[in-house]
Parts: structure tokens; C-alpha cells; sequence
């Protein structure tokens, strides 16, 4: 990731670089936390790492780190690590998480499934109420915007997030949404029709910014129009 960081900033200085701040794709095990001698939850040393990450992340340009595991305690812990490294100015979007077969394609491309077979920090959809209570944990551990995801499922989330917590709100589309909200045009090509509909819906909801597979191609779309 550092080389990408470093690439991306050398081909566009101008374009915010935005990180995923994690450990599963770097563990055996595809889980999100490291484990001690025993094969526990090391939630201390996980952290530890989250935050070494964050600043190396930072080091090479990073604008926003991305931190994607939801234990508690790491947005601080980050944060902290950032402002002694001085890297005030870097922002941090914590990812609130909800459980969906929609990240099984990304975790098979990754090497990133889980052992156990389950985020431990991941929300379940029918707990939107502990969505809420996560989103103003990370806020007041120093959190400057929210991601969400997989953003169709948080819609009403958005809503309630918007009117009680004061930071940027941004919903991840993931791969999975993609690929069924698009179809192959005769050209090869995919239609963004569906997925420009959907967006719509997520900034009616309260989304600041949207972050998308379909970037590129919507915004061709809507300068062609």
C-alpha cells in the first residue's frame, strides 16, 4: 500500500488519498484483530499495530487513514499516533460496518475471510441503534468523518446519523453493490443508470460524498450529459 500511496500522490498531488487502515489482509487468518500466544483477541496489540499503520500511511502521503476493524479504542489510539508523528492534518475516517454477504467477492479476492467466519465488531442490519452508538464513539474519539457500508443498507442509518452527529457522513458502495446494480451494455460497457439512482438516494439521506467503484464511469457519464 505505502508504494500505491506514494504513486498515487506522484501522478495527481492534488487528489485526496484515502486509506484502508487494517490487518486482515495481512493475517493468516483473514480476521481483522492479531491474536496472542493463546489464539485470544489481542485487542492491545492490534491497536498498536492500527496506529504504527496509520502513520506509516501517512508517511507516504496518505490524506485520510481508514480505520476498518470497529475495536474501540483504535480511532484514538490513532489519532494520537498521527498528531505525535505530525500528522495533525490527516484525517481519520473510521468504516461503520454492517454484516452483508455483499464483501464475499472482496474477501475471496483479498485473501480477507475470516477464520471465525464473522467480523467480531461488524454491526448486525437488525441493530441500527447500535450503529448510532459506534458512529458517536468514534466521533468522540476523534473521528472526522464516518464511512459506511455497504451503503445501500445504511440508508436509514444515514438519516439518524445525519441529524446527531456533527462530522461528514460517506457511504462505501462496495464491489458487491456494483456488479448488481450494473449491467453489460452491448459495447461491453457497463449502464450506471442503476447505480446514479441508488446515489441519488444516499445523498438524499444525508451522504456528503459517495465513494464508488463506478467513480470514473458515472462521471462520464454526467459530463456527457
Amino acid at each position: 500500500m505505502a508504494r500505491s500511496i506514494g504513486a498515487a500522490k506522484k501522478a495527481a498531488p492534488d487528489v485526496l488519498v484515502m486509506t484502508e487502515t487494517c490487518v486482515c489482509s495481512h493475517n493468516d487468518s483473514g480476521e481483522c484483530w492479531l491474536a496472542d500466544e493463546h489464539g485470544n483477541m489481542d485487542m492491545a496489540g492490534t491497536i498498536e499495530v492500527l496506529a504504527t499503520q496509520a502513520v506509516m500511511q501517512a508517511d507516504v502521503g496518505a490524506d485520510i487513514v481508514g480505520p476498518a476493524a470497529m475495536i474501540p479504542g483504535a480511532v484514538r489510539a490513532i489519532r494520537e499516533a498521527l498528531d505525535v508523528a505530525g500528522h495533525n492534518r490527516v484525517g481519520i475516517m473510521p468504516h461503520l460496518i454492517f454484516e452483508s454477504s455483499l464483501y464475499e467477492g472482496y474477501r475471496v479476492s483479498m485473501g480477507a475471510t475470516p477464520r471465525s467466519g464473522a467480523r467480531a465488531f461488524q454491526i448486525n442490519p437488525s441493530r441500527p441503534e447500535q450503529a448510532i452508538h459506534v458512529a458517536q464513539q468514534m466521533v468522540d474519539e476523534g473521528a472526522d468523518m464516518i464511512l459506511t457500508e455497504p451503503a445501500l443498507h445504511t440508508v436509514d442509518t444515514l438519516v439518524h446519523l445525519k441529524e446527531k452527529i456533527p462530522v461528514p457522513l460517506v457511504p462505501f458502495s462496495v464491489s458487491g453493490e456494483y456488479l448488481r446494480l450494473t449491467d453489460r451494455r452491448d459495447d461491453g460497457e457497463r449502464d450506471m443508470k442503476g447505480l446514479v439512482e441508488a446515489y441519488t438516494v444516499l445523498k438524499r439521506a444525508g451522504a456528503t460524498r459517495i465513494i464508488t467503484y463506478g467513480a470514473l464511469e458515472i462521471a462520464r457519464e454526467l459530463k456527457a450529459s
